[in-house]
């Protein structure tokens, strides 16, 4: 006995000795430990150690995470007490009286970490003092205890105000401030001594994760509602915690929980702001955390890492400058020229290319042909020279119209000596400043640049310290979401050659009638795809979208039913029934509907018949021919609408009238009067006739009988380009006289309703309508909702807003029959990512868990000494089918050589750096091919260019969509109003001159001249560099408008309707202009045929997607095709060639875009010849 309890005495000492050894070693630190690192100079150095950023080369800085200027430290006798008794209450209530520790709570909290396996803090405001201080990269026994001997010695060498000094001056605010000093200053606008009870309770509590109570970052008016109602919870918890622990009387509480927290943003000039909000989301990345040994994006500011971005300096610096230039002059067309106040001008001693500055007026050269202004910025000056002064002058005439002349005197007239004015500095040549005169904007805007998700420049407004709308900002992108539906589309069966009218029309959706405008004239009853995208055809996008599911066979469309999980994946149909119809609110026993979708499939019949072919008349019938459920209820309403324009009121109810239940009607009271007229000319009594129904007959001028209905149908009011059918009234005693001479018109193939369709073909339609009917009743539930005409378009939507939202774009789409025209919001830079999968059908990947379709800021981070901790690697995958790249890079081509977009084809051509090269390249002029679709949205309140810029890797490198900048700028108010004036509209075109100075920046920065294989260039005679759409690929010239009648001769050249001013109207531009493209396809008997596939979209990531360096492309293996679609498509005449058609094994360069339609302008290089290399690169 004896033995054991010696035995058990001896373990109980063994067990103590690490204890009482820790303990010990614990009090050695303590008490006889090195406190170099302790000392307040030393803390203070390491709160103002700096993360810095550089550019993608690595070498330049960009700025710094939380640096100095980032900071406002406050001493803690600044701090009220109020805000020092809500951090401890909300933070670590037993600050004031614990040992830096809270035995207690490492007890909890181990348990629960045992227990539930999962990590539990229990960290005072001492040890997150300490971690914040000094770093935790580890979470093992041994840095927990080292952080434990870290906050006893902090204990030791300071009073407790004093660490809560260090620790209110070092947590995360917003973007890249921190401390209580940026969060009184950027909350409420104040002072910290300034904060009360409610401003100091909301900042205690936001510290844990401010930017989920944060308003002023948040995109959308529901977003920032959220946020101040977690913000009002959170407040009151810390106020529970002060009432609790008696820092507030009753009264207080009681009078502060109701109170919203009063958010009043204050204005800082932190560096690059736009560019740090974004790097803190990315950093927050579980991943990159680990691999920096951080905890939480709070300890990275102060862990002195080298973070290298993958911004390209001066791409950035030009689309800050472009983006500005470009605001300011439509803020001139706006706004007129106005002057700065004094109060903004500020001695500048050397003022910076490309930088903005307020200078006063130090005198006015008014010599004709040679004004001049000079302005001061203090010491330097800065000249405004003629061109400059010209410039100006001509953006400010734009509404009126007055001439160069009169308008650069009226600006000249509108400037004194002694003026502030803002300018740009836009040369700097031996010593001599020359600037652009400016206008500081009140409309906004942003751009972005990319390369495989990489963000390579990124401006997010006029200021680069403010507001990011490239990231944030959520605006409707107009006719530039025109984009999706067309490649949508094509993955459903479509060919960009397939005709598309372009007429007015009703759309009825789930019982709502929708009557889109065009935002030009009309020159054509059809386009096609590649004539939509090029014209940006607002009439054909909608229509296109109704009928996206139209090519699709019965097996393929319920393929399409499995792919969206609407059926499949182990559903009964009474699931998928019961999903369509909570869903779509669609049934398989809606007669009208199921009647409307027959009655499409009839239309398009007739529209292959020969007699309908050459009579636009009836095409406008068929294309625009309704059921008519419902029409006349919609007719009263539009009847009685007060506030619609008399034109659109009578344009609308005439597209009502053509229903066929209208028809038929008519048609019954044609039959009837037919019948009665027969009778009368067989010899029956007169007084029997009904004169009233008789009197609605008419002749027309080629003698043909017509019966009207009341306010009979007029073709010509739905559409401009036909003209009224002439018609002579009979009155009875002509009508006799008429049918007794002619009474073998008096049948129902003769007998024209409303002078435009024989009853005969309304028989017809009715016939054919009648026979599909009967055969559908009994078909299966799913083959009758393949006929339901408002199933099928909600389908549509439901696949186009899926696919939009798989491409990038990660707000919620709402799927309207408006979605083609951009009615929904969505930000810049989602929008330029989903441009970025038309490229060659890849999405990006460089996080884990997160949207398939990411962007890059961050390219790499380095500890101090240069080790690296963290490098991005891209996870590239098929998204669509790469089949589909080439059409839509043509039809996005067509926007610049013969559409919306067309001042760029005469703008983006070779340049460089080298001032001597630069010269000699524009002298001739050499075009780089440029890609992209403008954008203009309902009332002129934003305007979108969005589209590629191809680039060289290397010299000798062919120009493709693998290596293609994606470039967006939007520009438009913050308050969304028009950009209107005195009759003046900015369309989608006046975001074109940023978007143009970013391209010819990216130009010179990637040296493309030094680049390009000059021997191939003149080889190919081109004048445009080639650019090499794919494989297998056929060359055809087709008319803008149409991909039924092609030439292979170039067209004259049109040069009253070459738009080559993008502050103009856009759409103004009317030509039917010829251009190439390159399409698969194939021809037999002298026809080229298109090819068609039908190919899903690939919405999620394989999990064997090869990780790839950053910037490098490495194609997966394509999307397995889906079953081919065999229906007919538009023959294309041989005689449209202008070439041969390719091999499958060359590429598309044989018959590359080398040469523009139409015929360059004059004054431009034609393709006779393309000009031998400026002398300094014959080298090459």
């Amino acid at each position: 006995m004896k033995k054991i309890l010696f035995l058990f005495l001896f373990l109980i000492f063994l067990s103590c000795v690490p204890l009482f050894g820790g303990i010990g070693y614990v009090a050695w630190q303590v008490y006889a430990g090195n406190y170099a690192d302790f000392e307040k100079t030393r803390i203070i150095d390491i709160l103002s150690k700096e993360t810095v950023l550089y550019y993608a080369d690595g070498q330049s800085q960009l700025g710094s995470l939380f640096g100095q200027e980032h900071r406002i430290y406050v001493n803690i006798d600044q701090i009220p007490q109020a805000m020092k008794d809500s951090i401890v209450a909300a933070e670590d209530e037993d600050f004031y009286t614990n040992i830096g520790i809270d035995p207690k709570g490492i007890l909890r909290a181990a348990i629960h970490n045992i227990i539930f396996k999962t990590r539990q803090g229990a960290s005072t405001i001492t040890q997150q003092t300490v971690k914040n201080l000094f770093g935790r990269k580890e979470t093992d026994i041994y840095t927990k205890f080292q952080e434990m001997i870290n906050a006893f010695k902090l204990e030791k060498m300071y009073s407790k105000d004093q660490i809560l000094e260090f620790y209110l001056n070092q947590f995360h605010v917003t973007g890249n401030g921190r401390g209580v000093g940026v969060a009184a200053k950027y909350y409420f606008n104040k002072n910290v001594e300034d904060l009360n009870l409610i401003e100091s309770a909301f900042i205690a509590g936001s510290v844990k994760g401010p930017e989920k109570y944060n308003p002023f970052t948040k995109t959308s008016v529901v977003a920032q509602e959220k946020a101040r109602r977690e913000a009002l919870i959170r407040k009151n918890y810390v106020l529970e915690r002060l009432l609790k622990t008696q820092k507030i009387t009753k009264q207080q509480y009681e009078e502060s929980v109701k109170e919203q927290v009063p958010f009043n943003q204050g204005k800082f000039q932190f560096n690059e702001l736009a560019v740090n909000q974004i790097i803190l989301k990315q950093l927050s990345r579980p991943e990159i955390l680990t691999a920096i040994g951080a905890n939480n994006v709070d300890e990275v500011g102060t862990m002195g890492l080298r973070l290298t971005t993958t911004l390209e300096k001066n791409i950035q610096s030009a689309s800050q400058y472009g983006l500005r230039q470009n605001l300011s002059r439509i803020q001139i067309i706006l706004n007129g020229f106005s002057a700065e106040p004094q109060s903004n001008f500020v001695n500048i001693q050397r003022p910076d290319l490309y930088g903005f500055y307020v200078g006063k007026v130090e005198s006015i050269d008014k010599s004709s042909e040679n004004e001049k202004v000079t302005v001061s910025f203090g010491i330097p000056t800065c000249i405004i020279n003629t061109d400059a002064l010209g410039r100006t002058a001509i953006i400010a005439d734009q509404p009126y119209k007055r001439g160069k002349k009169k308008s650069l005197e009226a600006l000249l007239s509108s400037i004194h000596v002694g003026q502030y004015v803002l300018t740009s500095v836009s040369k700097i040549k031996e010593n001599q400043l020359f600037c652009d005169l400016e206008s500081r904007p009140r409309v906004q805007g942003a751009a972005i640049v990319l390369d495989k998700g990489k963000i390579v420049a990124m401006a997010g407004g006029f200021s680069s310290n403010e507001y990011n709308r490239a990231i944030f900002a959520e605006r409707q992108p107009g006719s530039s979401f025109k984009l999706p539906v067309y490649y949508a589309a094509q993955q459903l069966g479509w060919t960009v050659l397939d005709p598309l009218p372009n007429i007015r029309d009703a759309f009825i959706w789930q019982g709502v009638f929708y009557f889109p405008r065009p935002d030009h004239a009309i020159s054509s009853l059809e386009t096609t795809i590649l004539g939509a995208g090029a014209k940006s055809e607002n009439l054909s996008s909608v229509w296109l979208l109704k009928h996206l599911l139209d090519k699709l066979t019965y097996d393929q469309y319920l393929d399409l039913l499995s792919f969206l999980e609407i059926s499949g994946k182990g559903k009964s149909l009474e699931q998928t029934l019961s999903l369509i119809a909570n869903k779509f609110n669609a049934s398989a026993d809606n007669e009208i509907y199921i009647k409307s979708g027959i009655l499409e499939k009839v239309k398009t019949d007739l529209l292959s018949d020969l007699s309908v072919i050459g009579n636009n008349r009836l095409k406008i019938f068929l294309r625009t021919l309704h059921y008519g459920n419902g029409f006349e209820k919609q007719e009263q309403l539009i009847a009685d609408d007060k506030e619609l324009p008399p034109k659109e009121k009578e344009l609308r109810l005439n597209i009502l009238k053509n229903n066929l239940l209208r028809w038929n009607k008519l048609a019954v009271q044609a039959k009837k009067a037919i019948e009665s007229l027969n009778k009368i000319v067989g010899g029956d009594n007169l007084a029997e006739v009904d004169r009233d129904l008789l009197s609605s007959f008419a002749k027309t001028d080629d003698g043909n009988l017509v019966f009207l209905g009341s306010n009979y149908w007029k073709p010509e009011v739905t559409s401009a380009l036909v003209s009224p059918v002439k018609l002579t009234p009979l009155n009875f005693d002509a009508l006799l006289t008429y049918v007794k001479s002619n009474s073998s018109l008096l049948n129902s193939s003769s007998v024209l309703l409303d002078g435009i369709v024989s009853i005969s073909i309304i028989d017809s339609i009715n016939a054919d309508l009648s026979k599909k009917w009967k055969d559908i009743q009994s078909a299966p539930a799913l083959e009758r909702l393949y006929w339901n005409s408002d199933f099928k378009y909600s389908l549509a939507m439901y696949y186009a807003a899926n696919m939009v939202n798989d491409m990038g774009v990660q707000e919620p789409l709402k799927w309207v029959p408006s979605f083609s025209l951009g009615s929904n919001d969505v930000t810049l830079a989602d929008l330029a990512l989903m441009y970025q999968t038309f490229l060659s059908g890849k999405t990006y990947r460089y996080f884990n868990n997160a949207q398939p379709n990411q962007l890059l800021l961050i390219k790499r981070i380095e500890d101090a000494n240069g080790n690296l901790l963290w490098e991005a690697k891209a996870k590239e995958y098929q998204f669509s089918d790469n089949f589909y790249s080439a059409p839509t890079l043509n039809t996005l081509r067509g926007t610049v050589t013969a559409g919306t977009a067309f001042v760029l084809n005469k703008s983006v051509v070779l340049r460089s750096n080298d001032d001597e090269i630069d010269k000699q390249l524009i002298s001739s002029p050499i075009k780089v091919p440029a890609f992209g679709k403008t954008g203009t949205t309902n009332e002129y309140k934003n305007g979108t260019y969005v589209g590629f810029l191809p680039y060289p890797t290397s010299k000798g490198d062919i120009l493709s969509p693998d290596n293609s900048f994606t470039i967006a700028t939007y520009i438009g108010y913050d308050s969304n109003e028009p950009m209107v004036r005195k009759g003046y509209r900015v369309y989608g075109g006046a975001a074109i001159p940023a978007w143009e100075a970013i391209a010819v920046a990216i130009i010179k920065d990637q040296d493309y001249a030094e680049k390009l294989d000059w021997k191939f260039l003149h080889s190919k005679k081109a004048h445009v560099i080639p650019f090499d759409y794919g494989s297998g690929l056929s060359q055809v010239i087709v008319p803008i408008n149409s991909g039924v009648t092609v030439s292979a001769q170039d067209p004259d050249d049109d040069e009253k309707s070459q738009v080559d001013n993008p502050y103009a109207n856009d759409y103004s531009d009317t030509g039917q202009r010829l251009f190439k493209v390159y399409l698969q396809g194939s021809t037999s008997d002298g026809v080229f045929i298109p090819k068609r596939k039908v190919s899903f979209y690939n919405p999620v990531p394989p999990p064997s997607a090869p990780v790839i360096s950053l910037g490098t492309s490495e194609s997966t293996t394509e999307s397995p095709e889906k079953q081919a679609n065999s229906a007919p498509v538009v023959p294309v005449p041989l005689s449209s060639f202008s070439g041969k058609q390719t091999n499958e094994d060359k590429s598309s360069l044989d018959s590359a875009d080398d040469e523009e339609l139409p015929k360059a302008r004059p004054g431009d290089k034609g393709n006779d010849d393309i000009p031998p290399p400026p002398p300094i690169l014959q080298k090459n």
